[in-house]
């Protein structure tokens, strides 16, 4: 192979590395970026191809300046995931236009190493891990390739060495990420991605949005019980509380922390581990009411919602134990009794007339409630996930008394009104209600299309107590979850999904194995590290002992190795003839003949004759017998014992 054909191969094996590598990248990267990687890699083998040199240093040095400008200009800054990935991304694609020496090719595969490894901050699922492997595998052959001095090996032979080099590597770097001292949280977590889209909860609430999210079929968390699990009446999951309202729309009051808590324990607590995915959001979803929680920094604020200090950018574990029977504030507060009844003025007049008829039909706080929820379920109101949209100035009129179709938010909020309409204290309280558990890993699956709003109303010696309207209007939907509540017609295409048997049983395997890639992979930190160590009978490791035992290990398997390695590509064991030869050369040896490693049988006979003369029938005969025997078209039997014999009696 001529050097412009070994050049040329060198160029393909970088354009597949640079491909595997920047391929997931370039979806979420600006248009541009992807022309440029193409254009450089098209143009650098077509000159390759062609015989033309590389680019002008001067245009080289025009075009850099040029992209870090544009990717400075795209993103306003050169730092973060993604402006730090399109940055890296134009730099290869830079150093591809002078790629030549072998330098130049080893720089352009460290930086393709960088980019598999920066696809698993935006992405760290187990797919992920599998297109890595891919990935590192093409671009440790290609680097292989490309800086040998001979032309490049054929690919199967370049594929089967880099193989072994992967199978070798594979225990030390199990022992590493098993024994490195962790630090808390997960490896894979960055700063979040400017632009990024949010996904789960958000900070307020109108008709349609929650309706919305129960079409994704996402996990948004999971959770392992300590113990007997809550029934699924009992399984709401706390998120953000709203207690100001427009008149169509439900926000946020404030975030103020609890400065002294008013809840009276009571009932049995539950106890459990909620594995959180991540949602850019502060929410920490839990059980009413939490009373304690470790394995994430957040606070209680005064409408009992768990919130942490940032928005949960990654994924995130946490221990909460709840009372769901706690009494909540049984004094209310003038400030929190104010927000609990603001209503605005002029809007929804109708909804508020018949709030004032129940008023004056029921003079207990109690029996009103009770008529307002039996007027959802007796009249025709019906669950829906495809509710008309509410344009008009009063949408809670609109729903009340014209469309009748709804979500559970339509509900929650109407109901919020009819309350703060005769002065009842009322909010509306969104998060998750139920959940799957999985017959496999024994969790409890919770995802987006558990998205759910109900209302809390204050009531005098009783406190805050949840009324989820939505129970009124269709009870199945809190007890065996949304896809029993809703028609196949109405259902999203991944409820439907779950109604098939086996397609279900496919996705609870999923689940489980996701389960455990989030847990042991993507969470393995020092809780999971101690726990896995404490199964060996390691009592209490602290970082010093896994230092030593990573050293240790290391230093074990690499003695491991080097012996395996030693025992495979050891000299082959030598027949009989040539034992028998050795031995001949050790005598010679012993008595100041030394044959060089570049002397033959023949020559070395001749050099020994001359140098011992008194021995040189011995010497001729013994060579004689070792080429025939040696080299020879058979080996006779006859011949052997001949030269057994007389090396028998040799003696220099």
């Amino acid at each position: 192979m001529d050097n412009g054909s070994a050049q040329l191969e060198r160029l393909g094996w970088s354009a597949a590395a640079i491909v595997v590598s920047v391929g997931p990248h370039l979806p979420r990267m600006p248009a541009w970026v992807s022309l440029l990687t193409l254009g450089c890699v098209a143009w650098r083998l077509a000159a390759a191809f062609r015989g033309w040199p590389t680019a002008w240093r001067w245009l080289r040095m025009i075009l850099a300046g040029m992209v870090f400008v544009g990717v400075y200009m795209t993103y306003g800054t050169i730092n973060g995931i993604e402006a730090g990935s399109a940055l890296l991304i134009v730099m290869m694609d830079m150093k591809m236009l002078e790629t030549a020496r072998r330098r130049d090719f080893q720089v352009l595969m460290f930086i393709c190493y960088f980019l598999v490894m920066a696809q698993m901050l935006f992405e760290p699922a187990m797919w992920t891990l599998a297109y890595m492997i891919v990935s590192v595998f093409v671009t440790t052959v290609a680097l292989l390739q490309v800086v040998r001095e001979a032309p490049p090996l054929p690919p199967r032979e370049a594929g089967r060495l880099v193989s072994r080099m992967l199978v070798y590597a594979t225990p030390l770097m199990l022992a590493l990420f098993l024994l490195f001292p962790r630090i808390p949280g997960p490896f894979w977590a960055m700063p979040a991605r400017s632009g990024s889209a949010s996904t789960g909860l958000d900070d307020q609430m109108s008709p349609g949005s929650i309706n919305a999210l129960s079409l994704s079929d996402d996990v948004a968390f999971r959770v392992t019980f300590d113990g007997e699990a809550p029934p699924a009446r009992l399984r709401y999951w706390r998120g953000p509380v709203f207690h100001q309202f427009d008149g169509a729309s439900w926000r946020e009051a404030s975030r103020m922390p609890m400065w002294r808590s008013r809840v009276t324990p009571q009932g049995t607590p539950i106890r459990y581990r909620i594995t959180l995915e991540p949602h850019d959001r502060p929410w920490l979803l839990a059980l009413d009411y939490p009373e304690s929680w470790s394995g994430v920094r957040g606070y209680l604020t005064f409408d009992y919602k768990l919130v942490a200090r940032r928005p949960v950018e990654q994924l995130s574990s946490y221990e909460v134990i709840s009372y769901p029977g706690a009494i909540v504030d049984p004094d209310i507060s003038e400030w929190v009794r104010s927000w609990s009844l603001q209503l605005p003025e002029g809007r929804n007049p109708r909804t508020a007339a018949l709030a004032r008829r129940f008023r004056s039909q029921y003079a207990s706080d109690r029996e009103l409630v009770s008529a307002v929820l039996n007027r959802f379920s007796k009249e025709e109101f019906v669950y829906t996930l495809r509710p008309p949209s509410l344009i008009g100035a009063h949408p809670v009129d609109e729903f009340m008394f014209d469309t009748r179709r709804g979500f559970c938010e339509h509900y929650a909020s109407s109901f919020a009104v009819l309350m703060r309409a005769v002065g009842i204290p009322a909010r509306v309280v969104t998060g998750y209600q139920g959940g799957q558990f999985n017959p496999i890993n024994g969790q409890l699956t919770v995802r987006q299309s558990d998205a759910h709003a109900w209302a809390e109303i204050w009531l005098p010696g009783e406190g805050w107590v949840r009324l989820d309207p939505t129970a009124a209007v269709a009870p199945e939907r809190i007890e065996r979850g949304l896809l029993d509540a809703v028609s196949t017609a109405d259902a999203a295409p991944g409820l439907v999904f779950r109604r098939i048997p086996i397609l279900q049983r496919l996705s609870e395997s999923w689940d489980a194995i996701d389960s455990a890639w989030n847990e042991w992979v993507l969470g393995y930190g020092p809780d999971q590290q101690i726990a896995l160590l404490r199964n060996f009978g390691v009592g209490n490791p602290d970082w010093r002992w896994l230092v030593a035992a990573m050293a240790g290990t290391l230093a074990a398997l690499l003695a491991g190795l080097a012996a395996w390695l030693a025992w495979r590509y050891r000299p082959p064991r030598l027949d009989e003839v040539q034992r028998l030869y050795q031995s001949f050369l050790d005598r010679l040896q012993n008595s100041g003949l030394h044959r060089e490693p570049w002397e033959g049988p023949v020559d070395f006979c001749h050099r020994a004759v001359k140098q011992k003369p008194a021995h040189e029938g011995a010497i001729r005969r013994i060579t004689t017998s070792y080429v025939l025997l040696r080299y020879g078209p058979r080996r006779s039997q006859a011949e052997l014992d001949r030269m057994r014999k007389l090396l028998g009696s040799f003696r220099p």
